[in-house]
């Protein structure tokens, strides 16, 4: 890995999650630091309000939200200096004016080979550091051009008092020649040894050619300095002659040459640097010698065909040829390298040619593929699984695109809804599942949003719905629906479940619950449900309802006489003659043992009246086999205007309690 004080950290500015996470795992595992976020809003958010910024951006060209990634990076590039690497689909004549628009450090293609990436990435770090070091440069040869006298300094070897000082030096010592001339040496600069803070002064009075010294200015600026001395005897006086250069931008190069050669060296990646015309290795870094086993020494003797397999002499020059002749700038490729011990690895290789000074080299940039073809082989095992998992599936599992139309269906989809795989693939789901024109109309709406947003109002919620089989029937379904982002462009991934077995004993239960079990019409609890509710819309509305009570008379001597059957076809024969009677919009229901109670909404007393005589004198001539005649005494009455439910079915019951004092099988009103 790399060596932590180097470790360099990439902002990722990618929509697609999944892209995103690629390219981060990619970077990762090459030693760099990453961090991800989604549009260019964020991006810029980030990079304005951390003081600390990421060593490189990469940047996709194309982002959801309203800025792109040209835009964003014109952005960053007027608060901060930061390297920028674009991603991008395509690099056409379009994309690449867009890039030239921004100081962009190049672009990548999205789908080349991790080589590929991190080799730009670190061209791109490599082309940062060389424009900072042109700039310096620069300042420095603009300070060479316009001062090109060295500075020279007498001193007196025994005061340190400068007798002399020429306009270089007055003007290296930022003093008028007139003030720097009365000065001591120490006053105008201390020098102290690069290795401590020991002082150069004994060391300039015997002579040093030259003296490394730090030199500490008057104003506290701090330079590395050659100082030339040279003891001189004039006038029965010792002086010394100073000559001092100022070498603190060379200091400096120095130092980012043997940082530049430390990182060269301890690259994650293998880098080969070898002869255009002999192929012989000129320099092979330590990660590259370590993976294949051999030493440095070794491997001076050797060239890429010692631990290439597949190439022969011929066939390898041949490889190189498109270099050579200018044809290509580059060339890539995966292969496999051969080590010391003869075992094999895979790699990616990305070969350059590079010429200096008339000569030519070739510098190939390897990545070990070995974790990668792990990564690769496990996730061909894991969409095998997926694959299976989709294939054998109880659930229907369906894609469709931001056009409706589908993408991907599973076999347990055929099964559910009738529709085979080669029927219904590129076709637009809706116009099979759904046949209404004006819910057609406005799923059309919906997909329009949902193209363009991925977003929709079912979307990341499971709901229960109606859909239509190949054959025509409705079948209950419930629809898990998610969303994924596919180059792009939005997908809609629904899980499907038939769940009409569900729902027919949902229903079941439900009219259990609401039922009397003998008689089969509704029970007392959902009987009072429904008259709280339409006590409260009389109140509302003021529309009239009665009640009708009645209970069979003497039903205990037709349960002691005949047995439980027999009063058990008692009561259904006298629900079917109710039932026969009343209205779809009535409610019947059994209030308990013989009583039965009906709800007759919109009905005046006198006509609920009539009813509950008209049922009275059914029931009483009605054959009942094996028991003869039956009789029912009936109470009515209806909701008056300061009642509530307990008032008017006290009434009502007092009715019924007077039908029987009466002598029963009558009608009582109140």
């Amino acid at each position: 890995m790399m060596d932590t004080i180097f470790q360099k950290e990439i902002l990722i500015v990618e929509d697609s999650k999944l892209n995103a996470q690629i390219a981060a795992d990619i970077l990762e595992r090459y030693g760099y630091k990453t961090e991800i976020v989604f549009s260019g809003e964020k991006a810029i958010e980030k990079i304005i309000s951390n003081e600390k910024s990421p060593d490189l951006i990469l940047m996709d060209i194309e982002l959801s939200g309203k800025l792109d990634g040209i835009d964003a990076a014109k952005i960053i590039g007027k608060h901060k200096d930061i390297p920028i690497i674009f991603l991008t689909a395509n690099a056409n004549r379009e994309i690449m004016e867009k890039i030239k628009s921004v100081s962009a450090y190049g672009y990548i293609l999205k789908g080349v080979d991790e080589s590929v990436i991190i080799s730009q990435i670190e061209m791109a770090f490599n082309l940062y550091e060389a424009r900072h070091e042109i700039k310096s440069r620069e300042e420095m040869f603009h300070s060479m051009f316009e001062n090109h006298d060295v500075a020279m300094i007498l001193v007196d070897a025994e005061s340190g008092h400068i007798v002399y000082a020429n306009k270089a030096a007055c003007e290296f010592c930022r003093y008028p020649k007139d003030i720097v001339q009365n000065m001591d040496i120490r006053e105008v600069a201390d020098f102290f040894g690069v290795d401590g803070y020991e002082s150069c002064w004994e060391m300039l009075k015997r002579g040093c050619n030259p003296c490394v010294c730090i030199q500490n200015g008057v104003n506290g600026s701090e330079k590395i300095v050659n100082v030339y001395s040279t003891i001189i005897d004039y006038q029965d006086k010792k002086l010394i002659h100073l000559i001092v250069f100022d070498i603190t931008e060379e200091w400096e190069i120095k130092r980012k040459l043997e940082f530049y050669r430390k990182l060269f060296e301890d690259s994650l990646n293998e880098i080969y640097i070898f002869d255009a015309e002999t192929l012989k290795f000129i320099f092979v870094n330590r990660g590259a010698r370590k993976n294949l086993g051999y030493s440095e020494e070794e491997l001076k003797k050797m060239t890429p065909l010692d631990i290439k397999i597949e190439f022969t002499l011929q066939s390898f020059k041949e490889f190189l040829k498109p270099l050579l002749n200018g044809k290509q700038m580059q060339l890539n490729i995966e292969t496999m390298h051969r080590r010391k011990d003869g075992s094999l690895y895979p790699v990616g290789i990305h070969i350059e040619l590079m010429e200096y000074d008339g000569e030519k080299v070739f510098v190939a940039f390897v990545a070990d593929l070995t974790e990668q073809r792990k990564i690769e082989n496990d996730l061909m095992e894991k969409n095998e699984i997926l694959n299976t998992i989709t294939a054998y599936a109880g659930d229907a599992i369906i894609m469709i695109d931001g056009y409706g139309k589908v993408t991907f269906w599973n076999p347990a989809a055929e099964r559910i809804l009738g529709y085979s795989k080669d029927e219904i693939l590129g076709k637009e789901l809706h116009t099979f599942m759904i046949l209404d024109e004006q819910l057609y109309s406005s799923y059309k709406k919906a997909i329009e949003k949902f193209r363009h947003s991925g977003e929709g109002s079912i979307v990341g919620k499971t709901v229960e719905m109606k859909t239509v089989h190949k054959k025509g029937h409705e079948i209950d379904v419930e629809l898990s629906l998610s969303v994924v982002k596919i180059n792009g462009s939005w997908h809609a991934i629904g899980i499907i479940r038939d769940i009409s077995e569900r729902k027919k004993f949902e229903e079941l239960l439900y009219l259990r619950s609401v039922t009397d079990p003998l008689t089969g019409i509704y029970n007392r609890r959902f009987f009072m449900d429904i008259l709280e509710k339409e006590v409260e819309m009389t109140k509302r509305n003021k529309k009239p309802f009665s009640l009708i009570m009645f209970d069979l008379d003497h039903f205990k001597n037709v349960n002691d006489y005949f047995g439980h059957a027999a009063g058990d076809m008692v009561l259904k024969r006298v629900v079917e003659i109710v039932k026969e009677r009343i209205r779809k919009t009535d409610c019947f229901a059994r209030w308990g043992g013989e009583e039965f109670i009906i709800f007759l909404p919109e009905t005046s007393l006198n006509n609920a009246s009539d009813i509950a005589e008209e049922l009275r004198f059914k029931i009483s001539t009605a054959k009942f086999d094996g028991v003869g005649n039956v009789t029912a005494s009936f109470g009515a009455t209806d909701f008056k205007e300061n009642d509530n439910i307990d008032t008017v079915l006290l009434r009502l019951d007092n009715m019924l309690y007077e039908a029987k004092n009466n002598g029963r099988n009558c009608v009582c009103v109140g």
